[in-house]
């Protein structure tokens, strides 16, 4: 495995950082105010264009600083100059962007929060800046705020039509609310207006959603030479080999994943997620001490939920009950911290409670009020696992048949549609699903591969 090497920190001058944080904007942000202002009726050349990143909401973007102390540094300096001056937009946007940047950098949801209060704040000074308001359905979107982002990403698409930086936000809300057809749709017109790795990489997640894991794999590698023709280095790199390793894993091809996410770590060792992912490479292959050792490294970077209980069910599954309740302790304390209003850790903390003895009634309103709003197949899923959960399991089957609908080839939905079936007394069904989840090698997680082989075998 990869061994974490930390960057040696160098001394910023705040005047390069000011100068360069103002390079990535500054171009944009007067071209787009002045051509907002541009009369009704203008010719077609002369709409407005809209700059901003089209990499993927979790993929940090190219050419973006590549380190938390450089972001730091930068954030400083502009925050001095909007305090020197409350009506500076410009440094107010440049603050967003910066606190966007290290979103996508350190996994913290709260440096979202921090950029969409930059973003209001410029808006309201000169709320003309289209760019801005791209960036800020881009932070709704970060947040799965989905409606909203949907909706922000529509009204600007009026107004500037068949901009890359809008469709994306337009084409990734629609994915995540389940209207996979829209989304495909306007991936292609976004193939269309600027090809590249960014929209190759969702290319690669429709075939996998659409029953393709071969397809989508292939299409995973191509986005990753796609970013390294593109110049791209570092995190943003980083996370297109990432991706190939995470659709690797998700269709039984462990080894081949674990060299992606290697290959993620080669680009940028800080990475969270590779590690994460080379974790959950390294237990699907065996190497519990492996998997427990990247857990830990991803999870002091980053705690995310889904990475503590992997890396509490492995000790749990090693005997080392106290070791695994702290992990799971903190993955409720997450859940605390983000409140009856949050929306990003929804799920994952469903399946959390469900899988691991929770409240599977408080689970089930969670899973309830994530459906109303975002109706695709993982929605279903959870929904459908919460049901079954609570006893309803005609109700959990008729759920779950909407997540298996596209033909998605996910071992976590077979595991849970197999169950299902068991539970509704269809032995013959239960038997298939829970065979051909156990059959994508290393795609379960440990724990419900465990239960899967025990379903399973109870059965035969």
């Amino acid at each position: 495995m990869t061994t974490l090497s930390l960057p040696r920190p160098r001394r910023i001058r705040p005047l390069a950082i000011l100068v360069a944080s103002a390079a990535l904007v500054a171009a944009s942000q007067v071209a787009t105010l002045l051509q907002a202002r541009t009369a009704p009726g203008a010719a077609p050349q002369d709409r407005p264009v809209v700059a901003g990143p089209i990499a993927p909401i979790e993929a940090p973007v190219a050419n973006a600083p590549g380190s938390l102390e450089r972001i730091d540094h930068s954030i400083s300096a502009w925050t001095a100059n909007l305090a020197a001056n409350d009506k500076d937009f410009f440094s107010a946007t440049n603050l967003a962007i910066l606190y966007e940047s290290r979103a996508r950098l350190s996994g913290d949801v709260t440096d979202y929060s921090r950029a969409e209060e930059a973003a209001n704040r410029s808006l309201a000074i000169e709320p003309r800046q289209l760019d801005v308001r791209a960036l800020h359905a881009r932070l709704l979107l970060a947040t799965h705020d989905f409606r909203r982002a949907l909706a922000e990403a529509e009204s600007l698409d009026r107004t500037a039509p068949d901009q890359p930086a809008i469709l994306a936000i337009v084409a990734d809300a629609q994915l995540e609310l389940g209207d996979i057809d829209a989304a495909e749709a306007n991936y292609g017109r976004i193939a269309t207006l600027q090809p590249g790795a960014a929209v190759t990489a969702r290319q690669a997640r429709i075939k996998f959603l659409r029953g393709d894991p071969a397809g989508a794999v292939g299409t995973a590698s191509e986005s990753y030479a796609a970013a390294e023709a593109e110049g791209q280095t570092g995190p943003s790199l980083s996370w297109y080999a990432y991706l190939a390793g995470v659709l690797n894993l998700t269709s039984g091809e462990p080894e081949t994943a674990a060299i992606w996410f290697d290959r993620a770590l080669d680009a940028w060792p800080e990475s969270h997620l590779a590690l994460a992912g080379r974790a959950r490479a390294a237990a699907a292959l065996g190497d519990v001490d492996g998997a427990i050792a990247g857990y830990r490294a991803a999870t002091a970077i980053s705690p995310q939920p889904e990475a503590l209980a992997a890396l509490g069910d492995l000790l749990s599954l090693r005997g080392e009950a106290p070791q695994a309740a702290d992990q799971y302790a903190t993955v409720q304390a997450i859940a605390r911290l983000q409140g009856a209003g949050g929306l990003v850790y929804n799920r994952q903390l469903t399946l959390f409670e469900l899988n691991h003895d929770g409240d599977a009634v408080e689970a089930l309103t969670l899973a309830e009020r994530e459906l109303e709003e975002r109706k695709d197949i993982y929605g279903y899923d959870a929904y459908a696992w919460a049901l079954l959960a609570n006893g309803r399991a005609a109700e959990a089957d008729a759920a779950i048949a909407k997540a298996l609908a596209l033909g998605t080839r996910d071992a976590t939905l077979l595991y849970h549609a197999g169950s299902i079936a068991l539970a509704m007394g269809d032995t013959t069904r239960g038997r298939e699903l829970l065979g051909d989840a156990l059959a994508i090698r290393g795609a379960l997680d440990p724990l419900s591969a465990a239960r899967a082989t025990s379903a399973l075998e109870s059965v035969r």
